[in-house]
């Protein structure tokens, strides 16, 4: 759940300054909080299941989750990036939930897997997707989100000088700009119904529709990690402060077309029932 790449200086999930940017992002916009709204309520959580939060970063998927699970339901959440995981601790205190920096062994048998914004930093996906089913009760779900983008469905225009927002990061990507890291690409849609299928899950996908606004951009953009090959050598700090001067010289009324999610939901085919997983992109 990190991202490597022959970068100079690049900082990852597990650096306190990543926390801190992270988490102004979530208390400024509601991208992630409306994300895993939608994400738990195509998950369709019960009182009483149990739960694996993947990637769970400071817990704020398993925040969505916990009033459906009623008082006996519980959650574990797998984070290996300390930093992400102590800010977890500290901010989703319930005895309900509990902390761990890898994936536990099958069989678990868990009722829902969950994976908010991540899954596709587990590569290879066909592997995850596998080692997550094998983890299942009979019945269960594996549901996760993935940016429609990232399975190669353009965004629509939105609206403003700047429809796509584009504008920021091209002021940004000056002569400090190092090689973006080297990541696998991700099947389409269809392709990750397939590798949902092989795995022993039945897929289903619904779609989670959002603008993007300049300022919420800007503000993403401020995540340390995001910015590793656009800014390298920078702190975090001073990077934020450039994307603030850039943002100053781009159209701030512009927003990015409804972004879409789509996801594939699986449900296991294991004796004793049938289960879903959904992504949504």
């Amino acid at each position: 759940m990190s991202v490597t790449g022959s970068i100079p200086r690049a900082i990852g999930w597990d650096d306190p300054r990543t926390v801190r940017y992270y988490e102004a992002f979530c208390a400024r916009h509601p991208r992630y909080r409306a994300a895993n709204r939608v994400l738990i309520e195509r998950a369709a959580l019960a009182p009483g299941q149990r739960v694996l939060d993947v990637a769970a970063g400071t817990g704020r998927t398993a925040e969505a989750a916990l009033p459906w699970l009623h008082r006996q339901g519980t959650i574990v959440c797998v984070e290996p990036a300390a930093a992400m995981r102590a800010a977890g601790r500290v901010r989703l205190a319930d005895r309900r939930v509990t902390w761990t920096d890898r994936l536990p062994e099958p069989p678990a048998g868990f009722d829902r897997i969950l994976c908010g914004a991540a899954i596709w930093q587990l590569t290879p996906l066909g592997e995850t997707v596998r080692r997550l089913a094998a983890l299942l009760a009979p019945g269960g779900a594996l549901c996760f989100t993935v940016p429609s983008l990232y399975l190669g469905e353009p965004d629509e225009p939105g609206a403003g000088r700047d429809p796509f927002l584009l504008e920021l990061p091209a002021l940004l990507a000056t002569e400090r700009a190092g090689a973006a890291p080297a990541a696998e690409p991700l099947p389409d849609a269809d392709g990750v119904d397939a590798l949902l299928a092989g795995a022993g899950l039945r897929p289903r996908r619904g779609t989670l529709r959002r603008r993007l606004t300049q300022e919420a951009y800007r503000d993403w953009l401020k995540i340390p990690l995001l910015t590793n090959f656009l800014l390298p050598d920078l702190e975090p700090d001073e990077r934020a402060r450039l994307i603030d001067e850039a943002y100053a010289r781009v159209d701030a009324a512009s927003m990015a077309g409804p972004r879409t999610g789509t996801g594939p939901a699986a449900s296991t085919c294991r004796p004793g029932g049938a289960g879903g997983s959904c992504q949504l992109a």
